[in-house]
């Protein structure tokens, strides 16, 4: 496995929606609500963000 970190993108349509992962060995199990996602991991370096990203406010955009 690799040792830099990995990221996922789960598109525009969850945008700013909290969602819920599941962290094994070898996969991330992400429900988004009304289904789930399986990613295979490509890393072996822990997960350190469990907030990754906050929404941005309209003021915050220039």
């Amino acid at each position: 496995m690799h040792s830099t970190p990995q990221v996922v993108s789960l598109g525009r349509a969850y945008a700013g929606q909290t969602v819920t992962v599941h962290v094994a060995e070898s996969t991330f199990t992400i429900d988004l609500g009304g289904g789930i996602r399986v990613i295979q991991r490509t890393t072996d370096v822990p997960v350190r963000n469990v907030k990754a990203n906050k929404p941005r406010d309209v003021s915050d955009v220039v």
